[in-house]
């Protein structure tokens, strides 16, 4: 790879070539090959003056953990940027896990003090650091590149945009679906081919298996994990929010009557694992791991961490099971996307782009997302075709619904957390519940719309 390239040149490059294709503009982003070295040029002579040496640029990427698998850093960061930095040697990437306890202090902090990662991987709350001024918005540099926006999907582009700009690039697209143990199907007299398809079947399986004893349950979750937890109401035909998001609408009936069923797996059916030991280690996905649990719903990445623990383990997966709200929304499952930024102090926007831009390729996107066990956020790009288990699971992302991306997500998600976790204490009624914690989020949202 020859020289690397100015940034003014570089912009100027993106500009010549606005039509190209995802894949070719990737390609030129690469500085060009000298004369000398095209196929059929002549040597040069003796006596030519040498290249210059090539100046490295070094971009700072930071990125909270996902570690389902293991280490991501060894197993999939690592192996995805070292081919990144032998397709462009004029760039060097230093990447850095940021923990998620204090994930959006550190970035506060990094972006105060000037010193912000060039690109950066962003959450719900990203909208905090875009109004802060923080974060670089991306329109032109996908107009220059020529960046086709219908390569990603595009519910993920509504999590990506603000105030009618664009300031991230989906990249991964996460969500849940049901995972169950076969084996336990097969001892309580279920067919282990043929999970439950709706409530009802949920329902009956729980009982069968939970009748096995031995403290074994049909289900399991943790109580203070809301993105699984936050869905039940969903499938009743309810929702937390009105379509604009200035109403918190989670006490409506159907919302209160999905919040009952998942109080009543507890409490009348007692086929659900009781909140205070699911709460504690190692937590529903570790009982679910040793065999104590017949189902659970988890992100995608949870089947790489039970097959790298028990490689044998008899998992299944499946879709939600269906609840009385029509489909979609009768499976509700979470979903979310996880972003890439480029940092408005960034003094390496050219390469920081060719980088941004490279992750979202195909091979990249197969190469790191899919170690990780996530599904991609383009919509043609697919990593498990041959996995039994995770291609159902990234088939189930057309059921994922998203939280909003919005400055006070981490405020509503603490009141959510709170007042469903109640009900699985058994502290609160899920009518009490629910109509406590609509008061409080529309609280919240009065006063940031007023502001």
């Amino acid at each position: 790879m020859a020289a690397s390239i100015s940034r003014r040149a570089f912009l100027g490059r993106m500009g010549a070539v606005g039509g190209l294709t995802l894949a070719s503009a990737a390609i030129a982003a690469c500085a060009a090959t000298p004369a000398s070295q095209e196929p059929g040029a002549p040597e040069a002579a003796a006596t030519t003056a040498p290249a210059a040496v090539a100046e490295t640029v070094t971009l700072n990427m930071w990125k909270g953990p996902h570690k389902a698998a293991g280490d991501e850093t060894t197993l999939c960061a690592g192996p995805t940027l070292e081919t990144f930095m032998a397709e462009h040697p004029e760039i060097k990437v230093e990447f850095q896990e940021v923990p998620w306890d204090g994930y959006n202090e550190k970035f506060t902090s990094a972006f105060a003090s000037g010193q912000p990662p060039d690109l950066s991987y962003q959450t719900e709350s990203f909208p905090t650091f875009v109004k802060a001024g923080n974060i670089l918005p991306l329109d032109d540099l996908m107009a220059q590149s020529g960046f086709d926006k219908d390569y990603i999907l595009d519910l993920a582009w509504t999590c990506a945009d603000f105030e009618g700009k664009n300031y991230a690039m989906p990249w991964i697209e996460g969500g849940s679906c049901m995972f169950y143990n076969k084996d336990l199907f097969e001892q309580a007299g279920l067919d282990p081919e043929v999970p439950p398809d709706t409530m009802d079947d949920f329902l009956v399986a729980a009982q069968k298996i939970t009748e096995l004893g031995d403290d074994t349950y049909g289900y399991s979750c943790d109580p203070r994990g809301y993105h699984e937890v936050g869905q039940w109401g969903r499938r009743w035909g309810g929702d937390w929010f009105n379509a604009d998001l200035t109403e918190c609408i989670a006490d409506s009936p159907e919302s209160i009557a999905g919040f009952q069923f998942m109080a009543d797996l507890l409490f009348e059916y007692e086929v659900s694992q009781p909140a205070p030991i699911a709460g504690e280690e190692p937590g529903a996905t570790g009982y679910f791991r040793d065999g104590y649990i017949g189902m659970i719903t988890a992100q995608s990445p949870t089947a790489n961490s039970i097959r790298s623990e028990k490689p044998d383990f008899p998992l299944g997966s499946a879709p939600i099971p269906k609840g009385p709200a029509p489909e979609p929304m009768g499976r509700a499952a979470y979903g979310g996307v996880g972003m890439l930024a480029i940092a408005q102090a960034s003094k390496h926007v050219p390469e920081s782009w060719t980088l941004l831009e490279w992750l979202v390729t195909p091979d990249a996107l197969k190469s790191w997302v899919g170690c990780l066990g996530f599904s991609t956020a383009a919509k043609s790009v697919f990593v498990y075709q041959d996995d039994p288990v995770l291609s159902v699971a990234e088939e189930a992302r057309q059921f994922h619904v998203f939280w909003p991306s919005t400055e006070w997500y981490f405020k509503f998600t603490d009141l959510a957390t709170t007042y469903t976790e109640a009900i699985q204490l058994g502290e609160l009624t899920a009518e009490q519940a629910m109509k406590e914690c609509a008061q409080k989020v529309n609280d919240i949202l009065s006063e940031y719309h007023s502001s």
